[in-house]
């Protein structure tokens, strides 16, 4: 089961980066090998964040953490890509989608 946790884990961003790469402009310029280096530094920093911070937080701290760290990762990242200028409301945008996604799918696999 725990497998199964980190494969949607690893989906949820990959799913809204790569979907909302047709909505906002700047996303545009995110290639799949992009598109899976910003899943994997969003997975990883949300992972070492909540073990330097600490299991005992509820979920809505966790998931402010995660929409933090997405923001942060989405945002430097996309400044290293020649064409990805992403505006902050759409890097805003995304972490949204997928803190809500993860409340929603993520959290009660974890509970049952």
């Amino acid at each position: 089961m725990k497998i199964f946790v980190w494969v949607v884990r690893f989906l949820i961003p990959f799913t809204v980066l790569y979907s909302i790469g047709y909505l906002v402009p700047g996303f545009s310029a995110l290639t799949i090998l992009w598109i899976v280096g910003l899943t994997v530094l969003i997975t990883i920093g949300e992972w070492l964040s909540i073990k330097l911070i600490g299991r005992r937080m509820n979920q809505w701290g966790q998931l402010i953490i995660y929409f933090l760290v997405a923001v942060f990762i989405i945002s430097m990242v996309t400044l290293a890509i020649e064409d990805g200028n992403v505006p902050l409301s759409g890097a805003l945008l995304a972490a949204a989608i997928m803190a809500a996604l993860n409340l929603l799918l993520v959290r009660p696999l974890k509970v049952s």
